[in-house]
Formats: structure tokens, sequence, C-alpha cells
């Protein structure tokens, strides 16, 4: 469990003042947002702007589970007891391989886990599950959203083509406030363009618009 000082950075975090973009949390800044806690705050986030098929809707709980980043998973631990989402009391678990994943409906693959990463997606593709992971070059690989550390702030990229075949659904305010949005074939360059183009659905976000951006849901 964190102790009082995380807890009340992570309650910072919840209540607004994390910006996506360039104006984010400063990856570097660990005496007062440590990256751990940006990132499981993100986790938490995440899940307020994506739409799961009505087949997850039967689980008591809203599960996420984390590979390869226990620092992340106890911070995730110290924020989800105050937060419910979408509507269900949250739970972290973590787990050693996917034969644990049990019915979560996300999973963070960190650092620990990178070796067997290309692995892991081939083996959850069909299942509806938000991939989350935190390497240059996921998204190729088949993640759906994947941490970057841009100009020291920790921000993410997602592809909407990944979310469509596990049969997930990204909300739009969250496609707006991400660095790159990536469609189309995984295997071949996405075809993105400016955020003025709102009727694009592929938004390559610039410095200065990023900066006027922010995530502000409610705690589910």
């Amino acid at each position: 469990m964190a102790d009082r000082p995380t807890r009340s950075i992570i309650a910072l975090l919840v209540a607004g003042l994390i910006v996506v973009g360039t104006q984010s949390v400063p990856a570097h800044a660990a005496a007062t947002y440590p990256e751990d806690a940006v990132k499981a705050v993100f986790l938490y986030r995440f899940a307020g702007y994506v739409t799961w098929p009505p087949s997850t809707a039967n689980s008591s709980q809203f599960t996420i589970a984390i590979l390869g980043a226990d620092n992340v998973a106890e911070q995730l631990k110290a924020l989800l007891p105050d937060h419910l989402i979408q509507g269900r009391p949250g739970r972290v678990q973590t787990i050693q391989g996917l034969g644990q994943l049990g019915d979560a409906q996300m999973l963070f693959i960190g650092p620990g886990a990178l070796a067997k990463l290309s692995v892991f997606i081939e083996a959850l593709k069909d299942r509806p599950v938000l991939i989350v992971t935190d390497q240059p070059g996921a998204l190729e690989e088949g993640s759906t959203v994947n941490f970057l550390i841009e100009q020291q702030h920790v921000r993410f990229e997602i592809s909407t083509s990944a979310a469509k075949r596990s049969g997930l659904q990204i909300g739009s305010g969250l496609l707006a406030v991400a660095e790159r949005v990536k469609t189309g074939n995984l295997r071949r360059r996405s075809d993105c363009r400016t955020y003025a183009d709102e009727s694009q659905p592929c938004v390559l976000q610039l410095a200065t618009q990023i900066d006027r951006l922010w995530i502000v849901k409610g705690g589910s």
C-alpha cells in the first residue's frame, strides 16, 4: 500500500492537475509526481474513454492487470479503493503470465515483460482487453495504447485499428489528446492529418494544440 504522501499525489492528479500533452506531468519530477504514479492515473483515466463489448458487462469488478510493472501496480492499488471505474469497483491484479489474466478488461505490459511483448499481444488479439504498453514501437507490435516520454513528459499514442480488432471503441475525447493516433493496417504507415482537421479520425497532435487540452473526467 502506498504511503500518505503518495496517496496525496495521486489524489491531486485525479483531481485534474494532470494535463495531456506538453504540459503533462514531467517524468523527471519524481519528488512531486513520480512517473509510475502518473502512468497509474492514466490507466485509470483511459477506462473512462473506452467502450467494451456488452459481453464484458457482467463482471462485478473492473480489473486492470499489471504485468512487469510492480511499481505502477502499487500506485494503482493506492488509487482504486477511492474510485469507481465505469460504475464498478476497480481492482488491480499483478500477474506473472497471461494464464492469470482471467476476465481483466485492461492489461498494462510494463518494462519487465518486454521480452515477450509480441507473444502476449498476439495471444490477446481477439480478446476484449485494452492492451497498454510502455515501449517504443509497441503500436506496430499490436498494442492499443502505448506510453511515450516526450520532452520529459508522460504522453501516449493510440492504435484505433488495434482497438477495433479487440472489439473496443476509443472515445473521441481520448483520441483528441493523444500524441499520435494510428489507423489502418498496423504494418503500414498511418494516414494522419493535423488536429485542425477534426473530420479526420486520425489526429496528429501538435505541441501548441496539446497545451490546451485536458482530461478532466469525473471519478467514474
